[in-house]
């Protein structure tokens, strides 16, 4: 009788080993229910969980001093009870995101945030793999401040890669940042990629602006692609190369509708650097600049870093001819042919012209409009086409297949 007491003691002692190395290893998701909305609690609750856990916040407004941290090894759903159910608030002597999903790959959705604070933002993110999804960032403060940020660094691959949708920004905005280590090198070896899953995807948001803006900023060889989306007030932006910070790497801009609603407007769109497609795109409302797409290159009329002017004389760029064409990461301009390093010859760039179709206001195409003297070096039917569908694109799958992926946890 005492072996049989003993035999099922030990059988029950192996059943509690499998069943702690099957959460921990094939990951069943289970529900943790933060206590309350209180910083402590949701992240004892964070802490708590194991991959494919989901921690639950309930109803309530909370304001935050710190930072939650979800650790990089663990890949949860974080979720709220809804927009206006789940309410947290940054308090303003506190800088910083308020959720750092790291490179977890997690997913944070239905929840809302209320930023108070211009040196932070709403959630922080690397890596790949990661949703953010329902929820809303709202910002009354005199600076616009970002809602998502996106960025990458070289031990997560470089540049980020998930997916923002179904959120709203309300004087926030998304910001996807590449890698700014050696000139981003990495990313700007690497293929275009047009069409694929690796970049920065935000969809069917919507984004209410009434203080000037950009909906969507992108540097450091960030990649994005923005699609079926509203924006009222604000405008699409890519930056170019500033001193040692390279240029936005692609942007695939189609599906969206922008909306001049209440203030006055300059351009729907201001792309800077890089090269992508902006196509099916519906614009409403005046816009100052006609409307167009605008592009320009700084360093064509400033100086910026160690690169300079691009005026035939710097080694950043090719110098074709006297006015330095092409300049480097400029509109038009994609893969490195090898890696930057900090020692001449600096490498050529292939050229990969941007192309628009399709983008109209009042039922008119809009075209392109070269800004600020950049005639030199951006060149109609060289670096841009107007009007012409990319040969050979076709655009990534729509709803992103993170979506499912998420939901079937």
């Amino acid at each position: 009788m005492f072996k049989g007491k003993f035999f099922i003691i030990f059988v029950l002692i192996i059943l509690m080993i499998v069943f702690q190395s099957c959460k921990l290893n094939s990951g069943p998701a289970y529900d943790i229910l933060a206590r309350s909305t209180d910083f402590e609690d949701v992240q004892a609750a964070v802490d708590s969980a194991l991959s494919g856990d989901i921690v639950r916040i309930p109803r309530g407004n909370s304001t935050w001093i710190s930072r939650l941290e979800i650790p990089d090894d663990k890949k949860i759903t974080l979720s709220g009870s809804g927009q206006e159910e789940t309410v947290i608030s940054s308090d303003t002597s506190e800088p910083g995101s308020l959720i750092n999903m790291g490179s977890s790959g997690s997913r944070v959705t239905n929840m809302g945030f209320k930023l108070a604070n211009d040196n932070g933002n709403g959630i922080t993110v690397r890596g790949e793999g990661w949703r953010i999804d329902h929820c809303r960032f709202d910002n009354n403060i005199g600076n616009i401040i970002e809602g998502v940020s996106a960025r990458g660094y070289p031990s997560d691959g470089g540049c980020p890669v998930g997916l923002v949708d179904h959120c709203e920004f309300n004087n926030t905005r998304a910001l996807v940042v590449g890698d700014a280590s050696l000139m981003a090198n990495s990313i700007w070896a690497e293929p275009l990629g047009l069409g694929t899953n690796n970049a920065v995807f935000i969809e069917d948001c919507i984004f209410n602006y009434t203080q000037f803006s950009n909906a969507i900023d992108a540097n450091y060889g960030g990649r994005y692609v923005f699609r079926y989306n509203i924006i009222n007030d604000a405008y699409i932006e890519a930056h170019s190369l500033q001193g040692t910070h390279r240029a936005t790497r692609s942007w695939e801009v189609y599906e969206n509708t922008i909306n001049q609603v209440e203030r006055a407007m300059w351009a729907p769109f201001f792309l800077r650097g890089g090269t992508g497609v902006v196509f099916n795109n519906t614009i409403t409302g005046d816009w100052s600049s006609g409307p167009a797409i605008v592009v320009d290159n700084r360093r064509t009329f400033e100086a910026l870093g160690d690169g300079g002017l691009a005026d035939g004389t710097s080694p950043w760029d090719g110098n074709e001819d006297s006015t330095g064409y092409p300049a480097r990461d400029q509109i038009g301009r994609s893969t490195d042919e090898w890696l930057w390093t900090d020692e001449n010859p600096y490498p050529p760039q292939e050229l990969d012209p941007f192309y628009q179709w399709n983008n109209t206001h009042e039922g008119s195409n809009i075209e392109v409009y070269v800004h600020n003297n950049c005639g030199a070096h951006i060149k109609e039917n060289r670096d841009y086409y107007n009007n012409l569908e990319k040969p050979g694109y076709t655009p990534y799958t729509y709803p992103h297949p993170l979506i499912e992926e998420w939901e079937g946890e």
